[in-house]
């Protein structure tokens, strides 16, 4: 029978741990440029908004 060594244990593990801490980096990765690209168009519409605000402000005075 197949006796199993620490090493050989600890060889697995670390082979199953690289691809899937690879695939956890990836996915953080993902969904930092999504929500990158959420807070750039919500910046757009704050700018936006600032804007009207800053001419209909000016308009009163």
């Amino acid at each position: 029978m197949f006796a199993p060594s620490i090493m050989g244990m600890i060889s697995f593990f670390i082979v199953l741990a690289v691809p899937i801490s690879l695939v956890i980096l990836l996915i953080w990765i993902y969904r930092m440029y999504k929500n990158s690209e959420i807070q750039v168009e919500q910046n757009k519409r704050i700018i936006e908004l600032l804007e009207q605000f800053h001419g209909e402000s000016s308009k009163e005075i």
